[in-house]
């Protein structure tokens, strides 16, 4: 079976590049697929996590952020060069390669894939899920038409996969066929685990509006006053890093901010919680990768966070965006060891539900179903 995957860029250190590129790797050397992945920006930049020689890759080199050091009129133009360009060179591709599958994973790139659809089976992939999208429906009617256009052509795919059943409930609303398959998700399997004894709380996020991180310093402030030993570490990047480093030292509440780090699993081990203020998360690879070191987790109410919990037994899940409920969440889990290694070791066996053994099999299934004659 030939399989090519689309995406826009694999050079960034985030979940959903990693979750990508270990299923490229599962198809090619577990299943034997014949395994192709195209990116659209990747350029000269190195690939974050390595492909196996079973993978080809190849990037058409659009550069699409090109167009944003023009504005006006000549912006306008640019994008639509290289929009022709792209349509251009991915059919190419995919004339070239004549795969039995095409996967979408970004739902921009879609209108385009649905287009050029050929003698395959289409499938689009919700990494970022339903209420994401809707977060880019606010500024202009022209945005909210462009969305709701992009949700009636993705009702135009072969099938649809969704992270969680919530999710999926909502995108059945403008799509005939959703599949539900997790994410696959990097486990600790060394055999050691948090023993929760460390006075250290720890958030493994970007710094960015999805993350909440107002909140969750909102939240440390108030955990701060009843338990000043404590102390909240920080791992992660992104646009808003400065402004948020400025908050966190004016609030001088043992908030320690780190770079992100390959050894993130050490950090789970060495820290008795994890924190998730998410305003939306679709899986939330950190929840069952902090689980399988031993942690409780406490977070916010979203569809990911809440299909991998079970509030009261490995974490807890506060509703309503509730600081103050949160922040005594988190404050129980500290005021009672016993509770911490309990849910602890809850969690360890909640996050077997998301090795690749136990998921990619889904994959499998499913593209099966597609091919079959």
């Amino acid at each position: 079976m030939k399989i090519l995957f689309v995406h826009d860029i694999l050079a960034l250190w985030g979940g959903v590049e990693r979750v990508i590129s270990e299923k490229l790797n599962y198809f090619a050397r577990e299943f034997g697929y014949e395994v192709h992945v195209v990116t659209t920006n990747q350029g000269e930049h190195p690939l974050s996590f390595p492909l196996e020689k079973g993978v080809s890759h190849e990037d058409l080199h659009i550069q699409s952020h090109l167009q944003y050091r023009y504005s006006g009129l000549k912006r306008y133009w640019i994008r639509y060069c290289k929009n022709r360009l792209l349509k251009n060179r991915l059919k190419a591709k995919i004339e070239e390669i004549n795969p039995d599958i095409v996967i979408g994973t970004t739902a921009v790139y879609m209108p385009l894939l649905i287009q050029l659809r050929g003698n395959y089976k289409l499938v689009a992939e919700s990494h970022s899920g339903f209420d994401h999208v809707k977060e880019f429906e606010s500024a202009t009617w022209w945005q909210k038409l462009e969305m709701n256009h992009l949700r009636t052509l993705l009702g135009k795919t072969d099938v649809l996969v969704s992270l969680t059943e919530s999710d999926a409930s909502k995108w059945r609303t403008v799509h005939p066929r959703v599949e539900v398959i997790p994410n696959i998700v990097h486990l600790n399997q060394t055999g050691r685990y948090s023993k929760v004894e460390e006075k250290r709380a720890v958030f493994v996020g970007r710094f960015g509006k999805q993350k909440g991180i107002h909140d969750l310093l909102a939240v440390w402030a108030m955990v701060h006053q009843r338990h000043p030993d404590w102390v909240l570490d920080m791992y992660g990047e992104g646009e808003w890093l400065e402004m948020f480093k400025k908050k966190i030292d004016a609030l001088n509440a043992n908030i320690v901010v780190h770079k992100p780090t390959s050894e993130i699993m050490d950090k789970y081990r060495e820290s008795s919680m994890l924190l998730l203020t998410s305003l939306w998360e679709p899986f939330g690879l950190v929840v069952p990768e902090a689980m399988s070191c031993g942690l409780p987790v406490v977070s916010f109410e979203a569809d990911g966070p809440c299909s991998i919990i079970s509030d009261g037994q490995d974490g807890f899940v506060v509703k309503d965006r509730n600081v103050e409920e949160f922040a005594n969440r988190v404050c129980q889990l500290i005021e009672d060891k016993e509770l911490r290694q309990r849910m602890g070791r809850q969690a360890v066996s909640s996050s077997q539900r998301f090795t690749q053994e136990a998921i990619m099999p889904m994959w499998k299934n499913l593209f099966e179903k597609l091919t079959r004659k």
